[in-house]
């Protein structure tokens, strides 16, 4: 039986009456009685008789109030318990952002989480939404890749792992393909900036974070070309390229790690800035040992790769 049925019974036995106990629990005075009655029934003893002073319990009905009593303790016990283990999983459940650039990298399988009961759960989100769950506490810590991280929020901290050059991506038909300069001492031939007026670009969206450096790019170059955005991916922006449909901006490490040879990669003039890549998380996660710990592994672990 539930235990707030059974409550019922131990306020009628505080009342010593069926109908003060009644308007207590808001409940009638007949329904209350009958639940009485159906609860006698079922165990086969009268759990209260009439005195002076009013109802009170059998010799009988004082055993089954005594575990009622222990029965309701117990389950208050249990569901204490449950909350507490909740409350102790829920410090182990470690959560970590990735924004969507970084989705097709395989940033997780270079996490170190190997300490006993922990859980990592990965959110993909635009870098401002990672911000602010760094903030309110909804995510424990963030990869972000960032133009200015000396612009984050009050209290968010940011430690830089390495910084990526954005590369122009042209397929090979494109005549563009054949404009390259090789520098000395660089890993990439160089466009001039000005061959790019007249080219169509495939933009990854906003939310990759890599709109915002090549709007930039193209105020400060004085370019306006034909920019056709598609959706928040630089591996789409990529794929329309190969396809033929225009050229794109692509990070380092996706051209470094392009198994095939549809397109050609350039570097042009740092007015197309570098990016940030580190770890962002809210300096109340220093205080935690256990999240600090996992948090300064993998700053070590990514330093690595």
């Amino acid at each position: 039986m539930e235990n707030e049925r059974l409550r019922y019974l131990l306020t009628i036995e505080e009342e010593a009456s069926i109908s003060k106990a009644a308007e207590r629990l808001f409940l009638s005075q007949p329904s209350l009685s009958k639940f009485v009655t159906s609860v006698e029934n079922s165990i086969g003893f009268k759990i209260f008789k009439r005195s002076a002073s009013g109802l009170i319990p059998t010799e009988l009905g004082k055993r089954y109030l005594a575990y009622v009593r222990d029965s309701i303790a117990l389950k208050n016990r249990m569901l204490d318990d449950i909350d507490r283990i909740r409350e102790e999983r829920k410090k182990h459940r470690i959560v970590f952002g990735l924004a969507y650039t970084r989705n097709a990298i395989a940033i997780p399988k270079k996490m170190k989480i190997s300490l006993p009961d922990v859980q990592l759960r990965i959110q993909i989100r635009r870098d401002e939404e990672l911000i602010d769950g760094l903030q309110d506490g909804s995510i424990d810590f963030a990869l972000l890749t960032m133009p200015a991280p000396d612009r984050l929020p009050s209290g968010i901290r940011f430690k830089e792992v390495y910084t990526e050059r954005i590369l122009i991506a042209v397929p090979h038909d494109n005549p563009l393909s054949e404009k390259g300069i090789v520098r000395e001492g660089e890993p990439w031939p160089y466009l001039e900036p000005a061959l790019l007026r007249d080219q169509i670009f495939i933009s990854s969206g906003s939310g990759t974070g890599l709109y915002d450096l090549t709007e930039a790019f193209f105020r400060a170059e004085e370019i306006e070309p034909d920019v056709r955005v598609v959706e928040d991916s630089v591996l789409a922006a990529k794929r329309f390229a190969e396809e033929g449909w225009g050229i794109c901006f692509v990070t380092e490490e996706i051209a470094n790690n392009d198994p095939t040879d549809r397109l050609r990669y350039f570097m042009t003039n740092d007015t197309l800035p570098l990016r940030h890549v580190g770890y962002a998380w809210n300096k109340q996660t220093e205080t935690d040992p256990l999240r600090r710990e996992i948090l300064m592994n993998n700053i070590e672990a990514l330093s690595e790769n």
